[in-house]
């Protein structure tokens, strides 16, 4: 089978990739402030597990972690999970924030179990398939959420 251009492109080259997500650090900032007041509005405690899909480097992961919430983040690039972990470790926030490797695909085996009291899809990695495979994306969501 044919590797998806997901694959080729945050997998097989994603360290060039890495220099753009790094190069926008600073905007998750006020998007994860965002978040917060969604969250907020929403109900999800200050400590409840947040689920953060196709996480790349942990840029929101990080920053909710910070503030309190307990992230896993789920990314299928290896350099990108490698560098989550990184970040973390650096802003204290390790002990919060677990950083998996798994594919958003096949996101009901990649959590093991695990229910979110949230998740959060950043960037742009929804929409990256066929209508089939998102609509199935959006339903293991739904399924690890509480």
């Amino acid at each position: 089978m044919a590797m998806h251009w997901t694959e080729e492109f945050f997998v097989k080259h994603g360290k060039n990739y890495m220099k753009t997500l790094e190069s926008i650090r600073e905007r998750a900032i006020d998007q994860t402030d965002g978040v917060i007041k969604v969250f907020e509005e929403q109900g999800v405690p200050r400590d409840g597990l947040i689920l953060d899909l196709c996480c790349g480097i942990g840029r929101h992961s990080v920053l909710l972690a910070a503030k309190g919430y307990n992230v896993v983040g789920l990314d299928f690039s290896p350099d990108f999970i490698k560098r989550a972990k990184e970040i973390a470790k650096e802003k204290g926030v390790d002990d919060r924030c677990t950083f998996i490797l798994g594919d958003v695909r096949e996101l009901e085996d990649a959590v093991d179990g695990r229910q979110f009291d949230a998740a959060i899809n950043m960037f742009r990695s929804l929409g990256y398939y066929d209508d089939p495979t998102e609509f199935e994306i959006l339903k293991s969501i739904f399924k690890v959420t509480k």
